[in-house]
């Protein structure tokens, strides 16, 4: 069974390599339809890492990540976390006509897009980092932290990742802004993870986010971000943010306990 998945892991690294060489360079693709071309472009390589990083963990003995509790506790737990992901889609600028989706006829696709994202870096962040980092630390002279500096290291390691896009053309500003609540929305995903042990509940939150995120820049135009939808982010935010520190606090006090 080892040697096939190994077989399975070894062409799926060849795949998602030759994936990532190939859609890199959208204008090898050749179509007219230069967003069809972008939207492709960015999810194909996705879906073949992800298909990697599924096998990997399978390896790896993280089977468990991919299974899902039974109960809608948790469900009900994240509603904060559900408020910010949902705010953060452009209703008031979509509802003002101050922006606009032109290309509805790629919905499909744009959602196959934040998906592969999600999925993805869900795999790698929370399946396997948050529960590598905790074993590590929990384990060692940082016991009584452990969880906290695997919150917190994850999430900075996935805030970082996204200053590769300033090497894609973005603008400093822009992509700084991103790092700063990528950061806090990693630490909110991480404490989703380690409260309701539901990595598909981590990648259902980071897709909608992504789709209220990006769904005017790739699909449409016109500007988003008006005043409604910056208050609804500072309201929605305070209120997960006093959700997941309490969360994360009665979690390092029971650990802490414990370990007395």
């Amino acid at each position: 069974m080892k040697r096939k998945l190994d077989l399975l892991l070894f062409f799926s690294a060849v795949v998602c390599v030759a994936a990532i060489v190939v859609f890199s360079v959208p204008d090898w693709i050749g179509w007219e339809d230069k967003t069809l071309t972008r939207l492709v472009s960015e999810t194909v390589p996705r879906i073949a890492t992800g298909a990697f990083l599924t096998l990997l963990m399978l390896r790896a003995g993280y089977k468990d990540a991919f299974s899902v509790p039974r109960g809608a506790f948790r469900f009900v737990w994240a509603i904060p976390c559900f408020s910010v992901a949902v705010v953060n889609f452009p209703f008031s600028a979509l509802l003002g006509g101050v922006a606009s989706i032109d290309r509805p006829d790629l919905l499909w696709l744009f959602l196959l897009k934040c998906l592969s994202i999600a999925y993805m870096e869900e795999l790698f962040f929370r399946g396997l980092l948050v529960p590598f980092l905790r074993q590590r630390f929990l384990a060692g002279k940082y016991a009584k932290d452990g969880t906290l500096i695997s919150v917190l290291v994850s999430s900075a390691l996935f805030a970082l990742m996204h200053l590769v896009n300033l090497f894609l053309g973005a603008g400093i500003g822009s992509t700084l802004l991103q790092v700063g609540y990528t950061f806090l929305i990693g630490c909110m995903l991480a404490v989703v993870l380690l409260e309701t042990r539901d990595l598909w509940l981590c990648v259902l939150l980071h897709a909608v986010f992504d789709v209220g995120g990006a769904i005017v820049t790739d699909l449409g135009s016109g500007a988003f971000q008006d005043t409604v939808f910056w208050i609804l982010t500072a309201v929605a935010g305070m209120v997960c943010a006093a959700h997941i520190i309490w969360s994360l606090a009665h979690r390092i006090r029971e650990e802490r306990k414990n370990l007395s």
